[in-house]
């Protein structure tokens, strides 16, 4: 009988006296997508830390402020238009791989009207709330943010498509030029709107190459099946609950930064910002373990995917929490000099939330690999309740080490609520994968 072959990323390597089986093989494919995906997402946070030292550095104390706030404010727009898409792409071309292009056009196609659409009121919102002369710069900002968001959504195709690869060359590329522009108009020319301009450039580009290379990846025979249009009732059941949990975790996962801006203005805003960003950077592991893993978690039909991934990841975190607690006199003077020793304590604090990122980085993927959108839905408006209500009793008089305290707080609720969900789901009877179409 003729031996099965395997797929050219996991078949068997013969070399001179050494077989190496199938699962060796595998396990080496997934390391090397894995680090690959991390690699570049560090050099893509090293560039974000890097353009924000360089403001903080350049730009006047309020000046920074408004970039703290655009950034957060186009961060916020982004995923309010996302509204579930991206990984509503990924879960469904995992599944079925022959609609991607189908798909990947339905779902960019809305995305980007959504994003002209929020960068439009945004722009007009900043001209009248702001000053005439930050106005054009934080919308250039909050413009380069969107475009940004874009960007990601249209990187879950590959995701699901399993080339991270790909994924990881754009997404290095783009935030390389990014941060080469931006740090050429901080030392040459600084300003608002020069900052804006040169983080808007980048991701444009990107999105016209990841397009191209989107389309010749699903080209070809049996891959130009054409997936059913995403009508009305599809978005209710699919889409829109998922879209809906995304902008909730956004508003609990960053609105912390409103309240303290409201009781201690914009120079405690950057601070504390200044802080968070060090502790976003290290959610570059969980983040790159879930694009590749996220295919495999889709279509497992137990928990033993989900515990092989989420409890290495809890462990790293927590190795990663402990450390950033220690160090953190000292990585906040390195990076920031003696104008942000102040935020110190809330780099400290959000330490204690870092394990509690890296478990529920897995917990939330598995629950919407599962079709558990309405249950993410439940959770994320559970710990938004949590959140408003520790910031609320936090933040008025501890200023950014409540906003830390508050989203240590809000990270165990998610964590409680993705457990109970996934329960549920362990002990009812496994949802059913749409099968390919035939070629």
């Amino acid at each position: 009988m003729a031996r099965r072959s395997l797929p050219a990323r996991f078949r068997i390597v013969k070399l001179p006296s050494l077989y190496v089986n199938r699962n060796a093989d595998l396990t080496r494919w997934w390391t090397t997508r894995v680090s690959g995906k991390a690699a570049a997402d560090l050099a893509g946070k090293l560039v974000t830390f890097g353009v924000t030292i360089a403001a903080a550095r350049a730009l006047p104390a309020d000046a920074f402020g408004v970039v703290a706030l655009a950034t957060t404010w186009g961060w916020l727009a982004g995923v309010a238009t996302d509204a579930g898409w991206s990984m509503f792409l990924a879960r469904e071309v995992a599944r079925q791989p022959s609609r991607a292009r189908s798909l990947a056009d339905q779902v960019l196609w809305r995305r980007g009207r959504a994003a002209l659409g929020a960068g439009t009121l945004t722009a007009l919102g900043g001209v009248a709330l702001l000053e005439p002369s930050v106005a054009p710069g934080f919308a250039l900002i909050v413009a380069s943010q969107l475009a940004a968001a874009v960007l990601e959504t249209s990187m879950h195709l590959f995701r699901g498509l399993e080339r991270t690869d790909v994924e990881a060359r754009i997404h290095a590329a783009q935030r390389l030029a990014a941060g080469v522009l931006a740090a050429g108009v901080l030392v040459l020319r600084p300003s608002l709107g020069g900052l804006g301009t040169a983080l808007l450039l980048p991701p444009i580009a990107a999105l016209v190459a990841a397009r191209r290379k989107a389309h010749r990846l699903t080209a070809g025979p049996g891959a130009s099946a054409i997936a059913p249009r995403l009508d009305v009732a599809a978005l209710r059941t699919l889409v829109w609950p998922l879209g809906l949990a995304t902008i909730v975790s956004a508003l609990y996962f960053r609105c912390d930064v409103f309240f303290v801006e409201h009781w201690h203005g914009p120079a405690a805003v950057g601070a504390y910002n200044a802080a968070f960003r060090l502790v976003d950077a290290i959610r570059l592991v969980p983040a790159a373990v879930l694009a590749v893993a996220f295919p495999s978690m889709v279509r497992a039909r137990d928990a033993a995917t989900i515990r092989r991934v989420a409890l290495p990841l809890t462990a790293v975190g927590l190795a990663a929490g402990l450390g950033t607690a220690f160090t953190a006199p000292f990585v906040m003077h390195l990076a920031y000099g003696a104008k942000f020793d102040g935020a110190i304590a809330s780099l400290r604090l959000l330490g204690a939330a870092v394990p509690l990122f890296f478990l529920n980085y897995a917990l939330t993927h598995q629950v919407i690999g599962w079709d558990g959108q309405r249950a993410y839905l439940r959770v994320t408006m559970g710990a938004l309740a949590v959140n408003l209500v520790a910031n609320l009793a936090l933040v008025p008089t501890r200023g950014g080490e409540g906003a830390a305290i508050a989203t240590a707080i809000t990270e165990v609720a998610v964590t409680a609520g993705c457990l109970m969900a996934l329960a549920r789901r362990t002990a009812s009877t496994p949802v059913a994968i749409a099968p390919e179409p035939a070629a």
